[in-house]
């Protein structure tokens, strides 16, 4: 098992900063593609503003091309051409303003990077939502609760141990919302294409 040790959003932050950085992108560059002020992404470049999963996601996939797991794959795995089998402990967990939805960033293997996985944590009556700019098929699975899932203009129910597969288009939004008085658990994974 390879053991990471827990991120925070300052690490983070920094990470955001040197991919710029390697990648020769200018700030104005990346705040023009993510439709953020430049210095709004200079103050989490530099720590002085809160990440949440929303944020992190457009800066990677508009500003990088970059799925959330194949960046933290990266981060935590230099050796990306081992084919050796690998165990990660998760090492980032991401949360919405009001920290009523958490988002725990999953990282693939090395063959399939081009996948993004997440798991969900939704407490009571709270929702994840999301604006998606690009197409790609979405895979869930409801681990514990019960779930709307309101996307485009379908809605749809799904219970604890039931999956669903949703295909979504340019430009639409996602909404979940936890039904049940406990907490729920969604593993979603988006695959390709994902920017």
């Amino acid at each position: 098992m390879l053991k990471q040790v827990e991120a925070d959003t300052r690490f983070i932050a920094e990470q955001l900063k040197l991919l710029r950085l390697s990648t020769d992108k200018k700030i104005t560059e990346i705040a023009e593609a993510v439709g953020f002020s430049v210095s709004y992404i200079s103050q989490i470049e530099n720590g002085k503003r809160e990440l949440n999963y929303k944020v992190l996601r457009r800066i990677l996939l508009n500003g990088f091309s970059e799925t959330l797991s194949s960046f933290f794959a990266k981060i935590f795995d230099q050796s990306t051409d081992d084919n050796s089998s690998r165990v990660y402990e998760t090492p980032f967990k991401l949360y919405n303003e009001d920290r009523t939805v958490g988002v725990e960033i999953l990282i693939p293997t090395n063959s399939a990077r081009g996948i993004e996985v997440v798991k969900l944590y939704l407490k009571p009556n709270s929702s994840f939502n999301d604006e998606f700019r690009f197409d790609f098929k979405l895979y869930g699975h409801v681990q514990s609760g019960e779930i709307l899932i309101e996307h485009s203009s379908d809605k749809l129910i799904v219970s604890q141990g039931k999956s669903f597969v949703l295909n979504s288009f340019y430009e639409q939004n996602l909404r979940i919302t936890n039904r049940s008085e406990c907490l729920s658990e969604v593993l979603l994974i988006f695959t390709p294409p994902v920017f």
